[in-house]
């Protein structure tokens, strides 16, 4: 009888009896009841294999077509790899197919680190960075119609204000246009809404994708992994490229509702035979597809899975002065190159070009602390005295929403449409965009001064009492500590390996802290006996590898991280 995981022993079957499997075999790819389970282990053909319980084996089952074990052709096990060609071989493949070949190695020797392998971290990252392209495409996709509603209500009152310069006979032209306006923002919209329904499916299959990665190093053995590996590395092309494809359709294209009128309207108004015309313009899709690997041609980071911090060095590219009067919390890069900083006793934010010169402030509630880069016009702050997080528009110079804490709040991160912000004697609070709080995270947060950074579903974050209890601390996505130092007490942000760079306030130096916490190293001593300098908030730009540093004295420092 089969079990809730529909799997029958393979033995029973060829007997013509129907057992539960309660093991899988994956050097077989065959399920095993208990009796035949135990024969399958005193065997001494079998005796070796891999054996996993069926529930494991159905979490990482739809992998199983990318782990071929056995030669199509010879019907033997692939037991060697050619570098040359890429590809499995049996024994009989080898003299038939790779006489040639220099580089021909046994699979078991490739597979001795696949877990922990370049390439496996490559493909995993992969899906990774496109789930992320596909979450940013249907991001811009909803903006988009948001931006269609906006220009649709705009256009709308341009033709009532004509409308109201000419006479009655333009009426039936009026609502011509007014319905052409309608169909088209419909149609628009309708097919941005099916497009978003596309991108959600493709978005489900390759998170699905990235999940299995993790089951399946948790569940097969090396040689499976290295062979799966070769599977998801096929299966990241094809969906690299049609994530590529989409980005060349029109699909993807921004649409503008735009409206043109006849420049001669007053005076022509008898003669006019129609009120105007709905132009839809298609602008190209500015988000770019294998991001991660764009971002390592151009830092030339090669493919690991960190970096040792040894490594890691400063050089100054300017220095920002705010003037008398300013202090300055955190600072934040967005993805234009121009920095936004908090200033806390003027309660406001600054923008500024990426040479450091002052563009426009912007008004926000009292005593703005953390910042975090939402898009590349749009940014939010917490406001610690009233409690509240407020999302601006930089471009705009407006308070779109304000979000209630309703508790002290300092440090503030942004990922997935989620807000994360540090609240006194609470915890990490996450937030969506709509104001709407999701849970809160039990660390321990002991004051209202405290910066945040989210990294790969890890939170590292500050907190700053007096000399003795400051510190800084990485957790989990459940808020279980993973480390604890008292190197920094200020801001803190991650590099693109999961190191975090720290300031310490307390006594002006800038550490960097390796992802496991084991070690540290001092980047920047700031201090000086003449002048109050206290670091504040840091923030690194993953696109253009810089680092920006704030002081609350009144002045940033713009870094090249090399």
């Amino acid at each position: 009888m089969a079990s809730s995981t529909g799997k029958l022993c393979g033995p029973c079957e060829v007997r013509y009896n129907t057992t539960t499997a309660v093991s899988w075999c994956m050097d077989c790819d065959d399920g095993l009841c208990s009796s035949c389970l135990e024969d399958h282990k005193v065997n001494k053909a079998s005796n070796k294999h891999q054996i996993i319980p069926v529930s494991q084996y159905v979490e990482v089952e739809s992998v199983s077509s990318l782990i071929k074990q056995e030669c199509e052709e010879h019907d033997q096990r692939l037991t060697f790899y050619c570098l040359d060609h890429c590809v499995t071989a049996c024994a009989l493949c080898v003299p038939e197919k790779h006489k040639q070949c220099s580089r021909i190695k046994p699979i078991e020797e490739l597979a001795s680190n696949a877990k922990t392998s370049a390439e496996l971290f490559n493909v995993e990252r992969g899906f990774k960075e496109l789930e992320n392209t596909v979450d940013e495409l249907k991001n811009h996709s909803q903006r988009n119609i948001d931006t269609i509603k906006y220009q649709q209500k705009n256009i709308l009152r341009e033709i009532k204000s004509f409308r109201k310069q000419i006479n009655e006979h333009l009426d039936n032209l009026e609502s011509n246009l007014l319905k052409e306006l309608e169909d088209k923002s419909d149609q628009n919209k309708a097919e941005i809404n099916m497009f978003l329904a596309k991108l959600k499916e493709k978005g489900e299959k390759i998170k699905s994708l990235g999940k299995t990665i993790h089951q399946l190093k948790e569940s097969l053995s090396d040689v499976q992994v290295f062979l799966a590996t070769k599977g998801f590395g096929e299966k990241l092309r094809e969906e690299r490229e049609w994530v590529a494809t989409v980005c060349t359709q029109n699909a993807a294209k921004e649409s503008v509702l735009e409206l043109s009128t006849d420049p001669q309207l007053k005076q022509l108004v008898s003669d006019l035979k129609g009120f105007g015309m709905i132009h839809v313009v298609r602008n190209p899709c500015q988000i770019k597809t294998d991001a991660w690997e764009h971002q390592r041609a151009q830092l030339n980071v090669p493919m690991t899975t960190g970096k040792e911090i040894d490594q890691t060095e400063l050089k100054l590219i300017r220095e920002i002065s705010f003037g008398v009067g300013k202090s300055i919390k955190d600072c934040a890069i967005v993805n234009d190159g121009r920095m936004v900083f908090a200033d806390y006793n003027n309660d406001e934010i600054l923008v500024r070009n990426p040479e450091g010169q002052l563009l426009k402030s912007i008004s926000v509630d009292m005593s703005p602390y953390g910042l975090a880069v939402i898009s590349s016009i749009t940014v939010a702050v917490t406001c610690c005295k009233h409690k509240t997080i407020n999302i601006v528009n930089i471009d705009d110079c407006v308070v779109k929403q304000k979000i209630k804490v309703g508790k002290p709040c300092c440090g503030l991160s942004y990922h997935a449409d989620k807000l994360y912000v540090l609240a006194k004697h609470t915890g990490i609070l996450e937030f969506d965009l709509a104001g709407n709080l999701i849970r809160t995270i039990p660390v321990d947060v002991l004051s209202s001064e405290g910066y945040l950074c989210f990294y790969r579903d890890t939170f590292c974050y500050t907190c700053y009492q007096d000399f003795d209890e400051s510190f800084i601390a990485c957790c989990d996505d459940n808020g279980t500590e993973i480390w604890k130092l008292n190197v920094a007490d200020s801001g803190v942000t991650a590099d693109n390996y999961g190191n975090f760079f720290a300031s310490n306030s307390s006594d002006s130096t800038l550490q960097i802290v390796s992802v496991d916490g084991k070690k540290t190293k001092k980047l920047l001593d700031l201090h000086d006996p003449h002048k109050e300098t206290f670091l504040e908030g840091v923030f690194f730009d993953k696109n253009s590898s810089a680092l920006l540093v704030a002081c609350t004295s009144g002045t940033a420092r713009l870094y090249r991280v090399i």
